[in-house]
């Protein structure tokens, strides 16, 4: 009898967490279907339309997998009154851990109305994904993104600025000081068809090889609340840029520094550069008719008696007044 309940209670055991998980599995995911049907009716009370084909949450006993099936979405006119028709929309989360969930987009996605009255864009890409961290008050503290191999497709309408883009990676956290903390890195993106002028184009090319920046966004909940970046800034809001990277044709550069908004909600501060070919750099400028030919030689001095080291020389990039300066040269001015 005891060499009998030796073998029994072992597998009573197992049998019995089993059972009890399968309930808090079911349990929990009639909890989850509810509340995702909460949401997608404050989504439709706020103006969107939100169709789908099915909804169903599977993934037993691994995860939890939300599943919208050809889901189409509009959205009202006060947020652009766009139309996007996707395969599937997937959510999933582990068992142990609901207050972090990977939403996962299947295309390809078709959007109209995105760009503008009249456009239809296909969007495609062979792995599109957003990470979603919340805390306990259901408020989002922590999100990331992956986005490879995306592709734009234009059916109708003017194309947007960007063809494709080989990867897109982001990360972003609010912290308790109220300050977002963001990294976010780009690989291979192509401008449209004319959307960069001949010179351009000739200077520096279609496509930029990378883009990177981290940056830290202080009194974030003033600038997340109605979007106001001239009350942001007088709520001492500010863009600190402490790692920032290009390569693009003969732009290779680094920069860091910080920058707010002026009276006028004009972008005010200022980069430090550091240009690894500062005199490629400037004939790309003046070639492409970023900078007029009379400063040309004025970058060139500031090139020569700025500190140089083994990465580069440093120049300064200034926004100030609404003109836009690399070193003593003005570039432009900032877009009204």
């Amino acid at each position: 009898m005891t060499d009998r309940l030796r073998f029994i209670l072992p597998i009573g055991g197992i049998l019995l967490v089993f059972a009890l998980y399968s309930i808090y599995w079911f349990f929990a995911s009639t909890q989850i279907r509810a509340a995702v049907e909460d949401w997608v009716s404050d989504q439709e009370a706020a103006g969107y339309v939100i169709e789908r084909e099915a909804l169903t949450v599977s993934g037993y006993p691994y995860r939890f997998q939300i599943t919208f099936r050809e889901p189409h979405i509009t959205a009202p006119q006060s947020d652009g009154g766009w139309h996007a028709e996707l395969a599937s929309l997937q959510a999933h989360a582990v068992p142990y851990d609901l207050s972090h969930w990977i939403v996962r987009f299947g295309g390809p996605a078709f959007v109209d109305d995105l760009n503008g009255p009249g456009s239809q864009l296909e969007l495609g890409a062979s792995d599109a994904r957003v990470s979603l961290v919340y805390n306990e008050a259901g408020e989002t503290e922590r999100v990331g993104a992956e986005l490879i191999d995306f592709t734009v497709l234009t059916r109708a309408g003017d194309a947007p600025d960007i063809q494709s883009v080989g990867a897109l990676y982001l990360n972003g956290i609010v912290e308790a000081d109220n300050t977002l903390h963001v990294r976010v890195m780009a690989e291979s993106i192509v401008a449209a068809p004319g959307v960069l002028s001949a010179d351009i184009q000739r200077a520096f090319g279609d496509t930029l090889d990378m883009v990177r920046m981290e940056f830290s966004v202080t009194q974030w909940a003033s600038l997340a609340r109605n979007a106001d970046a001239l009350s942001w800034s007088q709520a001492d809001g500010r863009l600190d840029i402490t790692d920032a990277g290009l390569q693009w044709g003969p732009a290779d550069l680094t920069a860091v520094g910080e920058f707010t908004v002026d009276d006028y909600a004009r972008p005010d501060g200022r980069l430090s550069l550091r240009v690894t070919d500062p005199d490629t750099l400037s004939e790309a400028l003046v070639d492409a008719g970023l900078i007029p030919e009379q400063n040309r030689e004025a970058l060139r001095v500031a090139a020569m008696m700025a500190p140089r080291g083994p990465e580069g020389v440093s120049l300064p990039f200034r926004i100030r007044d609404g003109g836009v300066y690399l070193g003593p040269a003005r570039l432009g001015g900032v877009p009204d």
